[in-house]
């Protein structure tokens, strides 16, 4: 790895309406290198990296890769200048296969449709030759038998297990991380920029991809790290930049700096990296599902007859490797996900095959994984987005007619009490132009904020900075303190043990081992989540879990 810098962006300056994004950020990688990009949410990080893949342009400051002074008016520029950039949101087609999805916008399924090699006999020569011809082949993915074939060997290479022929909505998020990456391997870029590649994946997933990235950076490709997990800094990164509102902190070798520094560097005061659970009494049941049974997007079974209850105060973690029902059980408990078995009670009321409004106006709040796809309508304002499910409830007008100084009031209150960034005008701002964690808070607190009997939680706490981790966290441990119940799903296991009162481990749909986290074996649960073991299957009916509240 050579001293000198690969990629410099020099005193870049970009301003958005009340807010400036970056401010004169100074910012080097260099060849084969990882280097990690630090900041909470809304420092900066993901606008500097729109910049250099020309998703934004620059208002100031100039870019140089290998040498040469970049002119990066559109994505297509970067990527001819080798520079390629894998999004925290994903940026895929769902009605397209794998293989569609990664050669989209790519000469090469013409030119492979049009050379000898492609040929199959289904077009003579002068035809495959054509220009509209080979137009056509590429729009509809005719000859694509070449690019499937280096896209397998590409996903074989790294450690990618993709199905390329599958469409892209029948896989999970994990998955579709995986594409997402694909894709920009296979445009043989020399540096590649990645925005919370980790999010959406498995510890056992992300170990996996760090072999990969090491394996790229040894072969020369330099790697641009976006991650709020500073383990994953210290495991992976060369060096790390932190920025700050906007602002560069410093850039550091990442050998020579601990978590706890990187942590005060990115939010400008110590983070406590541990909370204290305050003992709370548990109540009545809140929720009583029994017999859940229900089927993913490909019409297989997720759910096979799962029992749960959740008491008031009481904090339930559902621990597991992703894939294995979590999705399907939050759904179903939020009212989002249809049944083919089993029953669902809110508070004595029994809400199966009720649609999703009788959840909402029966005191469910939910906080979905995919937070800009299920979580928000992103083209809609942050006021709308805040206030969404309380316009029926007569709060804010008669039915008729909105108040919308009462609906812009409440969502500026949702903003200050929780911190939601970016924010120069509730009315103005759409929901979708908030940095991820931003996102996050928001809809955290329009589901808090309306007090809920029941919280379903699915990784409340995923791609977001440190700062706001440790908000999220509270605010949970709170409603926990105000006798809410909480179903917690997350893959951070010590989240799980954190925060949880109570843990089942999901494996194929089913709960196959129950604990309270004072008692827990981390091994045993670790092997429970990859199917390591078959005894001990808990039965998570009303009375198990009631003898559970009763125990501690």
């Amino acid at each position: 790895m050579t001293e000198e810098p690969f990629l410099r962006m020099e005193d870049i300056v970009k301003e958005f309406p009340g807010v400036v994004a970056n401010d004169h950020v100074d910012f080097s990688v260099r060849r084969g290198e990882i280097h990690g990009l630090l900041g909470e949410n809304g420092a900066g990080k993901s606008t500097l990296m729109k910049i250099l893949y020309g998703l934004y342009s620059q208002d100031g400051g100039d870019i140089y890769l290998d040498g040469e002074r970049l002119e990066l008016a559109s994505p297509q520029n970067a990527i001819d200048a080798g520079v390629g950039m894998v999004h925290q949101h994903f940026m895929l087609i769902p009605k397209l296969t794998v293989a569609e999805n990664i050669v989209l916008g790519d000469r090469e399924p013409a030119a492979a449709f049009a050379s000898d090699g492609g040929s199959d006999g289904r077009l003579p020569d002068s035809l495959r030759t054509n220009p509209v011809v080979q137009a056509l082949a590429q729009r509809f993915s005719l000859g694509l038998e070449a690019p499937e074939s280096r896209i397998h060997d590409l996903a074989g290479q790294y450690g990618f297990d993709v199905d390329v022929g599958a469409k892209v909505w029948q896989l999970d998020v994990g998955q579709q991380q995986r594409v997402e990456i694909l894709k920009a391997l296979y445009r043989d870029v020399d540096l590649i920029i990645l925005d919370e590649p980790t999010a959406v994946l498995t510890p056992t997933e992300a170990e996996q991809l760090f072999e990969s990235l090491q394996q790229l950076a040894d072969e020369g490709l330099s790697i641009i790290f976006i991650t709020h997990k500073l383990q994953e800094v210290e495991a992976i990164t060369d060096r790390v930049t932190v920025l700050r509102e906007g602002k560069k902190v410093g850039t550091v070798p990442t050998a020579d700096i601990t978590q706890a520094d990187l942590a005060e560097m990115m939010v400008g005061r110590e983070v406590l990296f541990s909370l204290e659970k305050d003992p709370v009494e548990i109540g009545d049941p809140v929720l009583r599902a029994r017999g859940l049974r229900a089927e993913n997007e490909r019409g297989i079974e997720a759910l096979s007859g799962v029992d749960l209850t959740v008491r008031e105060g009481e904090i339930v973690g559902i621990a597991g490797v992703s894939g294995n029902g979590q999705t399907e059980l939050a759904e179903a408990i939020a009212g989002l996900r249809d049944l083919t078995a089993g029953e669902i009670v809110v508070e004595g009321i029994d809400l199966t095959g009720a649609s999703p409004r009788a959840f909402v106006d029966n005191d469910v709040s939910f906080v979905p994984e995919d937070r800009l796809r299920y979580g928000c309508a992103a083209d809609l304002s942050v006021m709308h987005n805040a206030t969404m499910k309380d316009f029926r409830n007569g709060q804010f007008g008669d039915g008729q007619f909105l108040d919308y100084p009462g609906l812009r009031e409440y969502a500026e209150t949702l903003v200050e009490e929780f911190d939601v960034r970016g924010v120069h005008d509730v009315t103005d701002v759409e929901a979708g132009e908030l940095s991820g964690g931003n996102l996050q808070k928001l809809i955290l607190a329009r589901e808090i904020h309306r007090e809920p009997d029941l919280l379903v939680a699915n990784q409340p706490t995923r791609g977001v900075d440190v700062g706001a981790i440790e908000f999220i966290r509270e605010s949970l441990l709170a409603q926990r303190t105000e006798g809410t119940g909480v179903v917690l799903i997350s893959e951070d296991l010590d989240e799980i043990m954190d925060l949880s009162d109570r843990v089942l481990v999901i494996y194929e749909g089913e709960f196959v081992h129950e604990t309270v986290p004072e008692e827990a074996d981390r091994g045993r649960v670790g092997l429970e989540m990859t199917g390591g073991s078959g005894e001990d299957g808990v039965e998570a009916s009303a009375e198990a879990a009631a003898g559970a509240g009763e125990a501690r």
